[in-house]
């Protein structure tokens, strides 16, 4: 699954369970190990940046002032 633009958290998360799945059940072939892991990784990092941004967001929504006070430190 290449990630674009339009690529939901919950795709990339379900992506991810797929890719898990296979490798805990050993279906991936040895010669497609590589790429599987590259594509593992760049979906963990996806994921991460989405909910540390939702995070953020959440965090302005709280409390703005809050968010000015951290910045200014």
């Amino acid at each position: 699954m290449a990630i674009k633009a339009t690529t939901t958290y919950e795709e990339a998360l379900q992506r991810l369970k797929e890719i898990v799945r296979k490798l805990e059940q050993k279906e991936v072939k040895i010669d497609e190990l590589s790429e599987t892991v590259i594509e593992a990784k760049e979906l963990v990092d996806f994921c991460r940046k989405k909910l540390d941004k939702t995070e953020e967001d959440i965090k302005k929504i709280i409390d703005p002032e809050d968010l000015a006070t951290d910045t200014e430190e």
